[in-house]
């Protein structure tokens, strides 16, 4: 269970900060209104670069030039040059992954531009159509970083649907059976949503949820599951032992698209809420209260079972002195920066702000020297790298003790690696001492 706190906190670690798409978006559209809608939605969204094309023309001239740098198109498919959907040729011929949208809303026109190569297809003439649309072009972007399990004893089931889970980024393991996908489950612990079937040798997928439950909550993994059979019955049965959500085969493209985003972007909703209450406003490390509460728990499992645990107690060196001459913008900035580079450097273990300009790391699982060795190439970093906050370029340094000592509770070990803190200070600051 710890290495399994590490493994969730190192990729909470990664995406606590807002996501920015670092790839341009091309929007096809003849509708200057509806393009710069489209347009003013993803850059405040997702921050990303947006080419505007009003005509297929204008489409194969960013294409020629840009084709290898583009996340996606948000394309119409009645343009004033190509009035048939000629545009979606184009975009399969330059290899760029598309969303579809049109007033043409007959389900063998959808049909059609899905089994063309279509990630999805959104009807113009709903009112949300684009914001649902921005939505999607960040949720294909994060797809990239999500691994979705497939579990199913039949080889061409699994093949379809890994197929349908591509299409939209994710990176999709599959199993034949529950034992084999806990294993897997095992190497890959970052694993967000299992969709498993009901009726399968050595595990089925009742039994698989419940095992699964063990280790992961609700909140860590989806489970969605699968079958063709009572699916009434099945479905609740499912549910009440553990499961999110329930598909009944046979499921199509759409069906399968909007259960496992909506199952994500539940995951991401109840990562947001916990953060509000566990992470500090403005560097977005852990605050004071979860330290103590997660470090409780972290000190009694590392005693019981004799395994090591330091406590890093940071103070960023003369923050005061920052602050009087740069101001309290700039002192903000510096605090950002100093957060973001240790959850880089210590992105398996525990990172506070305990308030103001003071840090603290707890460190399981690691050798006492090793642990000394990279706070010190830590502090190396922020001692050399500038940052940069309103024209002016500013160095700071930092100042930590630790110690890995057990004492009666966290709180008694933190207070000798506050002692070592102060020593650090005392005897020239920009030092590490343990």
């Amino acid at each position: 269970m710890a290495n399994l706190r590490n493994q969730a906190r190192k990729q909470s670690n990664i995406q606590m900060y807002n996501i920015k798409i670092d790839k341009p978006v091309l929007i096809v559209e003849d509708s200057e209104f509806m393009a710069k809608m489209l347009s003013r939605l993803l850059t405040e969204q997702w921050s990303c670069e947006v080419h505007i094309a009003k005509s297929y023309a204008e489409a194969k001239a960013y294409l020629s030039k840009y084709r290898y740098d583009y996340h996606l198109a948000v394309c119409d498919l009645t343009l004033p040059d190509a009035p048939n959907a000629e545009i979606v040729e184009l975009l399969n011929k330059a290899k760029v992954q598309m969303i579809a949208i049109s007033g043409n809303y007959d389900p063998a026109f959808v049909k059609n531009i899905v089994a063309k190569g279509a990630v999805d297809f959104i009807d113009k003439a709903n009112i949300n159509a684009y914001q649902y649309a921005t939505e999607l072009v960040g949720r294909l972007y994060k797809n990239h970083q999500i691994k979705i399990l497939v579990v199913d004893d039949s080889k061409s089931a699994n093949q379809i649907v890994t197929h349908m889970l591509k299409t939209q980024n994710f990176q999709v393991l599959a199993a034949e059976n529950g034992v084999q996908a806990l294993q897997i489950l095992e190497q890959n612990k970052d694993i967000k949503v299992i969709l498993t079937d009901y009726a399968m040798p050595e595990m089925d997928g009742v039994e698989l949820t419940v095992k699964v439950r063990e280790t992961y909550t609700k909140e860590m993994l989806s489970i969605i599951g699968v079958s063709g059979m009572d699916a009434e019955e099945l479905s609740t049965h499912f549910i009440k032992n553990g499961a999110n959500d329930f598909l009944v085969k046979p499921f199509s493209y759409n069906e399968l698209l909007c259960r496992v985003n909506q199952n994500l972007d539940m995951l991401e909703y109840m990562e947001y809420i916990c953060n509000l209450a566990n992470r500090d406003y403005l560097t977005k490390v852990y605050n004071r209260r979860y330290f103590f509460t997660e470090g409780n728990d972290m000190y009694l499992s590392a005693k019981a079972n004799n395994t090591p645990l330091i406590v890093c107690m940071m103070d960023i060196d003369h923050f005061k002195q920052v602050n009087d001459n740069y101001g309290h913008d700039c002192g903000d900035i510096i605090l950002i920066h100093f957060a973001r580079t240790m959850s880089k450097y210590f992105a398996d273990y525990l990172v506070a702000r305990l308030g103001g300009e003071e840090f603290a790391v707890l460190l399981s699982d690691i050798e006492y020297k090793q642990a000394l060795v990279l706070m010190d190439q830590f502090r190396q970093t922020i001692a050399e790298t500038a940052i940069v906050c309103e024209k002016e370029s500013i160095n700071i340094t930092v100042s930590i003790g630790a110690n890995d000592v057990y004492k009666e509770n966290i709180v008694a070990m933190l207070k000798l690696a506050d002692n070592n803190l102060y020593q650090a200070k005392e005897t020239g600051r920009n030092k590490v001492l343990g």
